[in-house]
C-alpha cells in the first residue's frame, strides 16, 4: 500500500492547494502541511515553493512526483495481480507501425505460447503508450519510437528498415536522394508518433524540414496512410515492415535513397521492478522470436 503521506503529495502535485488538499482527503490543512513537512525532512529536501496562490513544485519535487508516481504504478499492479485469478489478463499497447505491420502474425503466436493468459492490446503513438505504461493502464508496450532508457526495462525484438514509400506507377520512384522528395506531397503521421520524431530527426541532419515539401498531410491510420501512397497521391517515410504485405503486393516500392540508409530497432518496453518481471521476460523472448519466424528484413 502506498504511504499515506505519498498520497497526500500526489493528490496536493494535482491540486496545487493544500485547502483543496484537505477538502478531497477529508483531512485538515495542518494535516496536510505535516505530511509534506514529514517528507521534506526525511529525503532531506523542499519539495513545493509558492507561486502567487499556488504551489509549484521545485526540481527535487518534480523527480520525487515522477517516482512516486512509479511506485503507485507498482502498486495497482501488485494488487491486481493479487487478485486475479487462474487466468491473468496482460494489457499491452502496440504502436500503430508494429500492430500492423507484425501483430497480426505474432500475437496468434503468443496465444499459442501462452494459453493460460488473456491477451488485450490497445494501438496508439509512441508517447501515448509511455504515458500509460507510467499510468499503469499497461504491463508492455511494444514500440519503434525514441525513449528514456535510463527509466525503463527493455529488450529489442526487431529491426526494419526505415525507408521512403511510393506508388510503383508514380514518378516519385526515380527520387535518389532526400532533397528530392521535396518535390513530392507529403504523407506522413502525427506529431507524437515514433514514425514522425525519426522522420523529423533525420530531416534535421541534411538541414531539411517536413515544411519544406510541396505540401503536408497528416494521416494517423497506417493503412489509410499506405492506400494513399499506393494511389500515387504522394510518398510517405515508414518502416518496411508497417508495409510489408503491400510491397509484397508490388502496390508500393521503396525509394532507395542514398542519403536514407536508416534500421531502428522495435523494442518491447515495461517499468523496472514489475511484480511480473520474471513473466514479462519471457514474453520479450517470445515477441523476438515470433516476429523473426513472421518476416526476415530485407537489406
Amino acid at each position: 500500500m502506498l504511504d499515506p503521506k505519498l498520497h497526500t503529495f500526489l493528490l496536493l502535485v494535482q491540486c496545487q492547494s493544500t485547502t483543496r488538499c484537505a477538502e478531497l482527503l477529508h483531512l485538515t490543512q495542518p494535516a496536510v502541511s505535516q505530511h509534506i513537512r514529514a517528507l521534506e525532512t526525511a529525503y532531506g529536501v523542499k519539495l513545493f515553493v509558492k507561486e502567487g496562490r499556488r504551489l509549484a513544485l521545485t526540481p527535487q519535487g518534480h523527480r520525487l512526483a515522477q517516482l512516486c508516481r512509479r511506485l503507485a504504478t507498482l502498486d495497482e499492479q501488485i494488487a491486481r495481480e493479487m487478485r486475479q485469478g487462474d487466468t491473468p489478463t496482460l494489457r499491452f499497447g502496440a504502436t500503430l507501425s508494429i500492430a500492423d505491420g507484425l501483430m497480426p502474425a505474432v500475437l496468434p503466436q503468443l496465444v499459442d505460447r501462452f494459453p493460460d493468459i488473456q491477451f488485450h492490446m490497445v494501438e496508439q503513438n509512441t508517447h501515448v503508450l509511455l504515458e500509460q505504461l507510467e499510468n499503469g493502464l499497461l504491463d508492455f508496450a511494444l514500440i519503434e519510437g525514441n525513449f528514456d532508457h535510463r527509466r525503463y526495462d527493455y529488450h529489442p525484438f526487431f529491426v526494419s528498415r526505415f525507408v521512403g514509400l511510393c506508388s510503383p506507377n508514380s514518378p516519385y520512384r526515380v527520387f535518389r536522394c532526400l532533397r528530392d522528395t521535396l518535390q513530392a506531397p507529403l504523407i506522413l503521421r502525427e506529431s507524437g508518433s515514433g514514425t514522425r520524431d525519426i522522420f523529423e530527426g533525420e530531416c534535421r541532419a541534411h538541414n531539411l524540414a517536413v515544411t519544406d515539401y510541396v505540401s503536408l498531410c497528416e494521416i494517423e491510420h497506417i493503412p489509410t496512410l499506405l492506400g494513399l501512397v499506393a494511389a500515387g497521391k504522394g510518398i510517405t517515410f515508414a518502416y518496411e515492415a508497417a508495409a510489408q504485405s503491400l510491397l509484397a503486393q508490388n502496390q508500393l516500392q521503396v525509394m532507395e535513397l542514398e542519403d536514407l540508409r536508416l534500421e531502428r530497432p522495435f523494442h518491447f518496453v515495461c517499468l523496472p521492478g514489475s511484480p511480473q518481471s520474471e513473466l514479462l521476460a519471457r514474453l520479450a523472448r517470445a515477441v523476438e522470436q515470433a516476429a523473426e519466424n513472421c518476416i526476415s528484413p530485407k537489406g
